[in-house]
């Protein structure tokens, strides 16, 4: 049996370490979780030397992941481990791990089978570093890359993500809104996300779009509801509306079965009338969908999003029509843009109606063709890396844009224009003023309220979650 510990940084949910948990578990391994905000103010040696875990594992993303790499490096040097990274930064831009030799393993795509050939190859003695999937050192300053394995074909053999790594925090446990996937893969090519990519990647190694039965998914609803309750089901798949057929059968048995207000996230161009009254009538409270950017040329030819702004009007007076809320994804500062462009997501909010505001600074991830673009374009410094930037709300790495510094400012008081349209000229001569700190504060009052309307929290669960995860809820 190998012991395994998890790390992680702010307190919430990831069904990463979940269901590489439950694979771990079934397989017979230990598991347990550390989460750096929640436990110990941030002290990680106690837990280290109690447990002695033969594995410390630790997901990622492109943003803020120092505290990963320190976490590796005490770990290393407190007790005797396997260091092994996952997650869309270690599966796109693997080369960062030449630098850090306290990183032992990383796993590149789906890590199920990889991290469970991990743990018994640990138990029983055996090579790691042969194992699909695994990127590690080669000894001569390089990294050693094992070809992929096939994608999972039938994600019913899965087992449900054990929630018993994050729900030991009361926190979590005791929160009204639970979160499911019903699939993987996501079909479109949007030049910012990893799932193009992602599925490129997987080329021949099996279909990279799968859903779960609708049987499999109602199962693992019903057994979290009886365990831990449940106020709100989240699914949080990229869109869960493209499949219309495995949908409208989902919906028919959630309604008799699970009878629980929902939220998802959709595509504009997904919603027809069929398929926004079943929404309403099975119990959606919100979807959410990205509008990005209210200029169509960037949208659909630097964005490669494929909707138009009619399809995005169709979309609000459907769900309008059918008593489903919803929120809107839009991002500022992509490529290109102005600070009348930014102007005009705004308006294009206001004239539909939204219902919730998500709003980011635009950020070119590396392995999108995003990225590669604004290399190509002098978007970007040649030098320029990702891991030095923190977040995707504060600023932009952007260059040779000469409205981008109004643009992040506007992205914090979008909001604003949205709410209150008679705000909007206002809006485009203050954000020309250095008045940032005011700007930041506004924002996050603005995410507060978004958390507590969109997830049905009260105030005291919003005020509970900031005090207990040290303002990094996830």
């Amino acid at each position: 049996m190998a012991k395994v510990l998890f790390i992680q940084d702010a307190l919430y949910e990831s069904f990463g370490p979940q269901y590489m948990s439950a694979v771990a578990k079934q397989g017979g391994h230990d598991v347990e979780m550390f989460i750096l905000s929640a436990d110990g103010d941030r002290n990680l040696a106690p837990t280290l030397r109690r447990m002695q875990p033969d594995i410390v594992a630790l997901s990622i993303t492109s943003f803020g992941f120092k505290w990963a790499i320190d976490a590796a490096k005490e770990a290393k040097e407190t007790i005797k481990t396997l260091t092994v990274f996952g997650g869309a930064h270690p599966t796109f831009a693997p080369d960062f791990i030449v630098q850090h030799p306290y990183i032992d393993l990383a796993c590149k795509g789906e890590g199920e089978g990889a991290f469970l050939d991990v743990c018994n190859a640990v138990d029983s003695g055996s090579d790691v570093s042969e194992i699909a999937n695994m990127i590690s050192h080669d000894g001569q300053g390089g990294l050693k890359r094992i070809e992929l394995r096939a994608l999972v074909a039938n994600l019913d053999t899965i087992p449900f993500a054990d929630r018993t790594l994050h729900f030991k925090y009361r926190t979590l446990r005791e929160l009204p809104y639970k979160r499911f996937m019903a699939g993987r893969g996501c079909p479109y090519k949007c030049t910012y996300c990893f799932n193009l990519a992602q599925a490129e990647m997987y080329d021949g190694l099996g279909k990279y779009v799968r859903y779960r039965s609708p049987e499999n998914l109602i199962e693992e609803i019903l057994q979290v509801k009886s365990k831990y309750g449940i106020g709100t089901v989240g699914f949080i798949d990229d869109t869960f509306t493209t499949n219309r057929k495995w949908l409208l059968k989902f919906l028919e048995i959630y309604r008799q079965e699970v009878k629980l207000p929902f939220t998802c996230l959709v595509r504009a161009n997904e919603l027809k009338e069929h398929v926004a009254e079943a929404l309403g009538q099975s119990g959606c409270r919100y979807v959410s969908f990205g509008i990005e950017v209210g200029n169509e040329q960037i949208r659909n030819n630097i964005l490669a999003r494929h909707m138009t702004d009619e399809q995005i009007r169709n979309a609000a007076a459907l769900m309008h029509k059918h008593g489903v809320k919803f929120l809107t994804y839009n991002m500022f500062g992509a490529p290109g843009e102005t600070l009348q462009d930014g102007l005009k997501t705004v308006r294009l909010n206001a004239e539909i109606g939204t219902d919730l505001v998500g709003a980011s600074v635009f950020q070119p991830l590396i392995g999108t063709e995003s990225f590669d673009y604004c290399q190509r374009e002098g978007y970007l410094d040649p030098d320029f890396k990702v891991e030095d930037f923190d977040s995707i709300t504060v600023a932009s790495p952007l260059k040779k844009m000469p409205d981008l510094k109004y643009l992040v400012r506007l992205q914090k008081v979008a909001f604003l224009g949205i709410f209150w349209p008679k705000m909007i000229p206002f809006l485009g001569k203050i954000v020309k003023y250095p008045l940032d700190p005011l700007f930041a504060l506004a924002y996050k009052v603005s995410m507060v309220m978004r958390f507590k309307l969109r997830f049905g929290l009260s105030m005291m669960d919003v005020v509970k979650l900031g005090v207990r995860a040290r303002g990094r809820f996830g």
